[in-house]
């Protein structure tokens, strides 16, 4: 009796993990759910990742790169008509045109004001326009469009960003890059500085005669579904990045629903 009493017990139990991890995955609240993918994320401790800014103007060329891009993109290579979603975020103090006093004028209030606005940030809402371009053994590559919105300066615009992506699921040879399944995108925009309300130092004259009217971008970098912070910390659900995604403790200390609550360190 009593072992019938056990099993029945423990075969509730397990129908209840169960539907719960279905609820989870379906649940369109939960990043980490298995609906919209995977996770990768941008996190590049060797900061390989680049963003490459050009500005042509009749008076002067500016070429500028920042390898301080982070963010995640959400997936699925399986089905990769269901789209995706995604951060991208590069702070302003880490844009370097290679002249010093350039750069510092780059981020003061007549440019870009990164003391107000430190980040540019393109959130992407869905990849769209997906068409599978190559394929061959654990690499897939396709011609992608994110949409979304690209903000800074304190302004925010809908944009479309056309790259390619290419999907590499994990293997001796990747893992000389990273660990994980990683995808590498390849993306290009054209960015009008007047939408963004950016004007130079006033009566001036510069943009247009020193700066470009329109900035192109380029956007080179790898994913993980390993981050490196959080391939340090795989005993420890919260992991050293507070802004993961798919972090439980989503920084907040005080949430009752923080399965971390307001412990300070994990309990390997």
């Amino acid at each position: 009796m009593m072992k019938a009493m056990k099993n029945m017990i423990l075969g509730l139990l397990l129908t209840g993990a169960m539907m719960t991890t279905a609820a989870a995955q379906k649940d369109p609240g939960n990043p980490c759910g298995h609906k919209n993918g995977m996770m990768f994320h941008i996190d590049d401790p060797m900061s390989r990742n680049s963003v490459t800014f050009k500005s042509t103007a009749p008076l002067e060329d500016i070429v500028g790169t920042s390898n301080e891009i982070t963010g995640y993109i959400q997936f699925n290579p399986s089905h990769p008509e269901n789209g995706g979603h995604g951060e991208f975020t590069v702070p302003v103090a880490s844009l370097n045109t290679g002249i010093p006093l350039r750069d510092e004028h780059l981020r003061s209030a007549d440019w870009l004001n990164a003391g107000a606005y430190p980040d540019i940030k393109l959130t992407v809402k869905n990849i769209k326009n997906i068409k599978e371009v190559k394929s061959s053994g654990d690499a897939q590559t396709y011609d992608i469009t994110f949409m979304g919105n690209l903000s800074f300066n304190g302004k925010t615009r809908y944009t479309k960003v056309k790259g390619r992506m290419t999907y590499l699921q994990e293997s001796e040879a990747t893992k000389q890059r990273m660990p994980g399944d990683l995808v590498a995108v390849r993306a290009e925009l054209n960015i009008p500085l007047a939408e963004f309300d950016v004007i130079g130092p006033e009566g001036m004259g510069i943009i247009g005669s020193k700066v470009g009217k329109t900035i192109d971008v380029e956007i080179s970098l790898m994913a993980s579904t390993r981050a490196s912070s959080l391939a340090a910390e795989a005993g420890n659900p919260c992991g050293d990045k507070a802004m993961n995604p798919c972090n439980p403790c989503g920084g907040k200390s005080m949430d009752a629903h923080n399965p971390c609550g307001m412990k300070k360190s994990d309990s390997r």
